[in-house]
C-alpha cells in the first residue's frame, strides 16, 4: 500500500484555510446572535435618563421631517418607568424649505399635561398641538408626561422642556436646532425597585410631597 504524501505547505493551507473558516463562523455568530443579546441585556440594566438629560433635534433641507417619541422602552426618549404607555408623548418636527421655519406638533398618546409658550399655566394636553417654531424663542414649552393622576394633576411624571437655540453648521449658516430636556422625575425613582423587564418604580411619596407635586 502506497503511502499518501501531503507537501507541508499544502498542509499548511488547509490549517489556515480551517482557521479562517472558524473565525468567519464565530464573526457571524457574534454579529447575528451574541451582539444583538449583548446590546439588549445592557439596554434592559439601564436604569432611566438622569435629570438634565438632554436630546436634541436637528433638520435641514435633506430632511425636513423628524419625530421624536417619549415614552416606555421602544421609544425614542426611554423612561423605563412603571405607568409611562408607549409613545406617550410624540414631537413631530417640519422645516420649511430653504428656510429656518418649522412647525411642531405635539401628539398626547396618554396622559400628558403642558405649559404653551408664552402661556404661565400647566393644562391637560386632550388633542394634537401645533404652533411655530418662533414661539419657542426665549419661551421655551413644558411638559409632564405623567404615569398618574388624581383630581386632574399630575401626581407621578416627568418634566421635560422643549427650547430652542441658533448654532453655525460647518459651511458658516446660522441654524436652529431643539433640546428636549428632562428637568425632573417627580417624586424620583427607587433605584432598587428594577424588575425583570428593566423597569423601575416612581419612588414612594414622603409627608407633604403629593401637595408639593400638584401645586408645582
Amino acid at each position: 500500500m502506497e503511502l499518501i504524501v501531503v507537501p507541508a505547505a499544502l498542509n499548511l493551507a488547509m490549517l489556515l484555510l480551517g482557521l479562517l473558516a472558524a473565525a468567519a463562523f464565530f464573526a457571524i455568530c457574534y454579529y447575528l446572535f451574541i451582539s444583538p443579546a449583548l446590546k439588549l441585556k445592557a439596554e434592559q440594566d439601564s436604569p432611566p435618563p438622569r435629570e438634565g438629560f438632554v436630546y436634541e433635534v436637528r433638520l435641514d433641507d435633506q430632511r425636513r421631517n423628524r419625530r421624536v417619541s417619549v415614552g416606555l422602552v421602544d421609544s425614542d426618549i426611554k423612561l423605563r418607568l412603571n405607568g409611562i404607555k408607549e409613545d406617550q408623548m410624540v414631537l413631530k418636527f417640519v422645516k420649511e424649505r430653504e428656510l429656518e421655519e418649522y412647525e411642531i406638533t405635539v401628539s398626547p398618546g396618554s396622559q400628558v399635561f403642558w405649559r404653551p409658550p408664552h402661556a404661565r399655566k400647566i393644562e391637560p394636553m386632550k388633542d394634537d398641538e401645533t404652533f411655530p417654531s418662533r414661539e419657542l424663542i426665549g419661551h421655551p414649552a413644558l411638559f409632564r408626561v405623567a404615569a398618574s393622576v388624581k383630581n386632574n394633576r399630575p401626581l407621578q411624571y416627568a418634566e421635560f422642556e422643549l427650547s430652542t437655540s441658533f448654532f453655525i453648521n460647518s459651511i458658516g449658516e446660522e441654524q436652529m436646532r431643539f433640546s428636549v430636556t428632562l428637568l425632573r422625575i417627580f417624586p424620583g425613582v427607587d433605584s432598587k425597585s428594577r424588575n425583570k423587564k428593566g423597569l423601575f418604580s416612581f419612588s414612594r411619596f414622603k409627608a407633604g410631597q403629593e401637595d408639593a407635586g400638584e401645586a408645582a
